[in-house]
């Protein structure tokens, strides 16, 4: 079944969609500012990161550098530094699972990315529940079509059609992106993509 876009669909559907999506990313932003907490750093701990720092472009630039000089920043670096460095203590990674700021932390911003989320969702199935919003350019195999076609019911339709809500889904993770590029990088943006 192949069909004619309303050109209206694109002013009233999907720029508004976008639109509000970008706004939202960037109040998201700025609360998830807002709300970082600073976290005082032990000095071992900075003192350890900086040390495998200095290993590690060691190790990547030791191309770059004659071999005895290599061997001998090698030699430093595993005599002075990695030799007295203290190995990882399970029962820290325990402490701070216990420690309530650091749980606290982390549902703030669990709530700063999943509130938006929920509202931003009821907000499109309410006003934009059952419009096709554009074709993918692309041809796409069945099993695309309940994820594409989220809140369309119609069996005939084709595969590469794409729903307003399945929009919503598709653009959440491409804004990512655009957001960093925007208004910098911010880890506590995405804390649940962080892994993707």
């Amino acid at each position: 079944m192949a069909l004619v876009l309303d050109p209206q669909i694109r002013d009233w559907v999907l720029i508004p969609i976008v639109l509000v999506m970008f706004l939202v990313g960037i109040c998201r932003d700025r609360v998830t500012r807002l709300m970082r907490s600073d976290t005082k750093s032990k000095i071992e701990n900075i003192r350890n990161q900086q040390i495998m720092g200095k290993a590690k472009l060691l190790r990547m630039h030791s191309g770059f550098i004659p071999e005895e000089r290599f061997k001998m920043r090698r030699k430093f670096l595993i005599e002075q530094y990695l030799s007295q460095a203290k190995e990882k203590n399970p029962m820290d990674a325990m402490a701070m699972m216990n420690d309530p700021s650091n749980l606290m932390d982390m549902m703030k911003k669990n709530m700063v990315m999943m509130v938006p989320q929920l509202a931003m969702m009821g907000w499109i199935s309410y006003f934009f529940s059952g419009f096709v919003v554009g074709k993918m350019p692309f041809p796409l195999t069945d099993r695309f079509k309940m994820m594409l076609q989220r809140g369309v019911e119609l069996s005939s339709l084709d595969v590469t059609y794409v729903s307003s809500l399945s929009l919503y889904i598709l653009t959440l993770f491409g804004l990512r992106g655009i957001l960093t590029i925007a208004l910098g990088p911010n880890d506590g943006l995405f804390p649940a993509l962080s892994a993707i």
